[in-house]
């Protein structure tokens, strides 16, 4: 049934697929969002795990879990994974459909398992891995089926549950044996891909950047106006000219953290944002990401509108976006007549 927010859905769908399509084309923007996966290879007589830097453990059958466990927690736990089977486990095979069964390949090939596999269709995991024109005929497309023994991904799946690892994805190992995986041999399950999302990075951005403009807001509104009021009377009442008079107004119009974001907006160097900020008696901490966190903190100690910056913990790169996660406290000094 088609709902009212199908055709939105299709649209930020599309629109997703071609930002992100656009941005791949990019080699830096491809290396910068290309996921490091994780592999849990099932063997004969086993599996091994192998972290995102290539470290392995083996697994044998009879390893007890406490022990395979604790040969996994030796290694990197980031990154998402995939259970793969090695290649003797399962086969592929190469067969044909009509173009307009392009939708719904997955169910074609699972009805024409018979003439696909010698294995009892019931005891089947399958996924189509990828599909192309026939080079024969228009009206057929190339169809590639993975297919590995369905008891055999159960038992796999249970394993792994067993070794606290939870796979995003089952595929069948290809000429790359760690690739990211193209699609999944779980039932109702599609691949993973092998990048993160531009569109839905940008987007997370976007939503960081409003909620600090509205904090910001929040702030002078709620929080400054009874302070701002006291000092709009202090400056009708001192004797100073008109101009000046005017001119304090205005900055004192713009609230302290307002003040601040500004000249950290102008301050902080490209290729570094902010999350959270935190003004309280002219200590100003700031939590974000960056790039380069150390020349972050730089150009902040070098400005003349900040002093003693200093990171408030170690930095850390975040596997989501492979930037590096800072905390920075210093002094905001704004300008003469602006609150700090």
């Amino acid at each position: 049934m088609t709902t009212q927010g199908t055709p939105l859905a299709s649209m930020l769908s599309a629109w997703r697929e071609d930002v992100d399509s656009a941005a791949f084309a990019e080699p830096r923007v491809r290396a910068l969002l290309e996921r490091r996966w994780r592999v849990l290879r099932v063997e004969s007589g086993g599996m091994r795990y192998i972290d995102k830097a290539g470290v392995e453990a083996e697994i044998p059958d009879d390893l007890s879990a406490a022990e395979a466990r604790t040969r996994i927690a030796a290694l990197s736990q980031s990154g998402p994974l995939v259970l793969r089977f090695a290649q003797p486990l399962g086969f592929r095979t190469v067969t044909k459909f009509p173009v307009a069964a392009a939708s719904h390949l997955d169910s074609a090939a699972r009805l024409a398992l018979p003439r696909l596999s010698p294995l009892p269709p019931s005891n089947v995991a399958l996924a189509v891995e990828h599909h192309q024109a026939d080079p024969d005929s228009e009206n057929w497309l190339q169809v590639h089926v993975a297919i590995v023994r369905k008891d055999r991904l159960e038992a796999s799946l249970q394993r792994a549950a067993e070794l606290d690892l939870t796979p995003v994805a089952t595929d069948l190992e290809g000429a790359a044996p760690r690739a990211a995986p193209a699609y999944d041999l779980r039932t109702g399950k599609r691949g993973s891909g092998g990048h993160r999302s531009v569109f839905r990075w940008a987007m997370a951005v976007a939503a960081v950047a409003l909620i600090v403009s509205a904090s910001a807001w929040a702030d002078r509104s709620l929080r400054l106006q009874p302070r701002l009021s006291a000092i709009q009377s202090e400056l009708v009442a001192e004797p100073v000219s008109e101009a000046a008079n005017a001119q304090a107004q205005l900055k004192a119009s713009a609230g302290s953290a307002t003040i601040a974001l500004a000249d950290l907006s102008r301050r902080l160097p490209d290729g570094a944002y902010i999350t959270a900020l935190d003004l309280r008696d002219g200590i100003l901490r700031i939590s974000g990401f960056a790039n380069d966190a150390a020349a972050a903190l730089r150009a902040l100690d070098a400005s003349p509108e900040f002093d003693g910056a200093a990171f408030a913990g170690a930095t850390v790169r975040d596997d989501a976006n492979g930037l590096e996660r800072f905390e920075i406290v210093l002094t905001h000094v704004p300008a003469s007549g602006a609150e700090s």
